[in-house]
């Protein structure tokens, strides 16, 4: 079981995300509109943070990491095909200790996953958005942020 609970069209959870990093690139996985977002998931019961990332990503990509440092903490708020979602994030930096699958399965649909220039990130459609200059500017401290999709 997880951290996640929906109420009619909302749904509430926390989950982990992982800023692959490598040769100033970020893995990214692209959704089915052109958009892109990090990978991860839901912590389940009684699970820690790390372990829910490292669990996550192999189960995704089949890629085992290095979990680094905290860097984020997000509340982040969008819709989804009907669906209201809050979810506090928690996004730490990873290292790949391999290279990725260039795809993964995700609710029954097949997702293309690939490295995204971090140069390259203003230009595309990243949720959460806020990582389009945070990422690039961060000093090493956690940082908390609020993120409404569609507001930049």
């Amino acid at each position: 079981m997880d951290f996640r609970t929906r109420i009619d069209t909302h749904s509430f959870g926390v989950r982990v995300s992982a800023l692959i990093l490598k040769d100033d690139k970020i893995y990214l996985a692209k959704s089915p509109y052109d958009g892109y977002y990090l990978l991860g998931g839901a912590i389940l019961v009684d699970e820690l943070t790390e372990d829910a990332l490292k669990r996550e990503i192999r189960e995704e990509v089949n890629l085992d990491i290095e979990v680094g440092k905290l860097a984020f903490i997000v509340e982040n708020q969008f819709a989804l095909e009907g669906t209201n979602y809050h979810q506090i994030e928690f996004h730490y930096l990873a290292n790949p200790l391999s290279e990725p699958k260039s795809e993964m399965v995700e609710s029954g649909q097949t997702r293309k996953c690939e490295w995204v220039s971090l140069d390259r990130l203003s230009d595309i459609d990243l949720n959460p958005t806020f990582l389009k200059t945070a990422l690039k500017n961060w000093d090493g401290q956690i940082k908390h942020f609020v993120n409404r999709y569609g507001e930049e």
